[in-house]
């Protein structure tokens, strides 16, 4: 992330924790007025997005610091960490929540459907706003942020559909409805995240890495006999590296043309670190089983 981008980062995370921390007020009053499961577990899902947002922001500056004698690849990993953790408190408080829900459901309490509509129409309104700042980021980081936001932002369109029903029809376990219905959008919605995460940290190719065309491509160029001991991982959500072999079809005027060719190939792919050792047929090693 470059020096201008930053400014801009601390701006939006800074927003979204202010605003998020200010809904989880309203919808804490609102719920308390209005004496409504569904605007409380929206606000506990508020709260969670409060931490976070915090960690989420906290991981965002870490990413930048240098490495170090210890963290070689430097803390690009943070971030995927902290996204996991983001994802794993989602499914904590849906877990919490769908529990409090069932209760509700078999005892089910008068709410004022014109509080729950009013604090949740203000919290979709600001959700929608914060999650908008967040959008298309490959990062996994603030991926995670988003999910967080539109999920809330979710939630709280469903406080307002119930507010409706409730309104209309006087029917009180819409309460549990909408808080069952909060609670699926947080178990599907993280799921990514820690699909995308435990592949990082399984050292697995990037979905997005054609790891068979750069073998193909990189076997093309001059000088190049076989490419073997190819290895694709990612040390952060936009961070990949590659190490392989080359076997040389014959030693050239300079091995260093060769190596700046394969380089050149494959910054094609989005890869700005590599490693890369050169031998010709005479070099005997085992080949590693990994």
């Amino acid at each position: 992330m470059s020096g201008g981008r930053e400014p801009r980062d601390v701006v939006r995370f800074a927003t979204a924790l202010i605003a998020t921390a200010s809904l989880v007020l309203l919808k804490v009053l609102g719920a308390w007025a209005g004496h409504s499961l569904a605007l409380g577990a929206d606000a506990a899902h508020s709260l969670g997005d409060v931490g976070a947002l915090g960690l989420a922001w906290y991981a965002d500056r870490q990413r930048n610091r240098p490495p170090t004698d210890v963290l070689t690849f430097g803390w690009g990993r943070v971030e995927i960490l902290v996204g996991l953790l983001n994802a794993l408190v989602l499914w904590a408080l849906a877990g919490a929540l769908g529990w409090a829900a069932v209760r509700q459901w078999s005892h089910p309490t008068a709410a004022n459907a014109e509080i729950m509509a009013l604090a949740a129409g203000v919290a979709l309104v600001v959700n929608g706003v914060l999650a908008w700042n967040f959008r298309e980021s490959e990062d996994l980081n603030r991926r995670s942020t988003w999910w967080h936001l539109m999920t809330d932002a979710a939630g709280s369109l469903g406080v307002l559909v119930g507010a409706s029903i409730l309104a209309a029809t006087g029917w009180r376990p819409i309460n549990a409805v909408v808080t069952l219905a909060i609670v699926l959008l947080m178990i599907w919605g993280p799921w990514s995240i820690i699909r995308d995460t435990f592949r990082i940290l399984l050292e697995a190719t990037p979905a997005k890495v054609p790891l068979a065309d750069i073998a193909a491509k990189m076997q093309a160029v001059p000088g190049v006999a076989r490419v073997h001991d190819l290895h694709v991982w990612a040390v952060g959500s936009q961070q990949w590296a590659l190490a392989c072999h080359i076997e040389l079809a014959a030693l050239p005027p300079s091995a260093q043309t060769v190596l700046c060719d394969l380089h050149d190939c494959l910054a094609g792919f989005g890869f700005d670190h590599t490693t890369i050792q050169l031998e010709t047929s005479a070099e005997a090693h085992p080949e590693p089983g990994w």
